[in-house]
């Protein structure tokens, strides 16, 4: 081997390294710039996770199971139960037995989310503007087509 590919290996694991570091400063400003957002909105009392999770329950259009608001939010079983537990103290979602499962909670967002839903919306919808304002439709395709590669890699490749 020579100098120079050694070199160069080592410069690509620098690159490496500083695109995986690149993408926590990322997730951070997210969840900064949705905070900002979501208290500006007047939504103070709701978390970037908070939203999220009720965006998923949105998106969903009736009750789900805590466990496919968990998988949706890529977190663990007892983080979302959790999270939901103390939505549910704070009045954001109703969380009741599944008839058909009875280890299982349904949950759905309550009359007070809804209530909320329009400007959960503007505060997604400008969070989406932020992000995604200097890709083109093919740009994003492609580049959330990637991180998903990069996503089956992690999940697939266990220590």
């Amino acid at each position: 081997m020579t100098e120079r590919t050694r070199a160069d290996k080592i410069a690509w694991r620098r690159f490496q390294t500083e695109a995986m570091l690149t993408f926590g400063r990322l997730h951070q400003q997210i969840l900064l710039r949705t905070a900002e957002r979501l208290e500006g909105a007047g939504l103070g009392g709701l978390t970037p996770a908070r939203a999220n999770a009720l965006i998923v329950l949105f998106n969903a259009r009736g009750p789900i199971q805590a466990q496919a608001v968990a998988t949706e939010l890529g977190v663990s079983d007892v983080t979302a139960s959790r999270l939901l537990r103390k939505m549910e103290e704070d009045g954001w979602v109703e969380r009741t037995p599944d008839p058909n499962d009875g280890r299982a909670l349904l949950v759905q967002p309550t009359p007070r989310a809804r209530a909320e839903f329009s400007r959960l919306v503007r505060v997604s919808n400008a969070v989406l503007d932020d992000l995604f304002s200097g890709f083109s439709e093919p740009e994003l395709r492609a580049f959330v087509d990637r991180v998903a590669d990069v996503q089956t890699s992690l999940s697939t490749r266990r220590v």
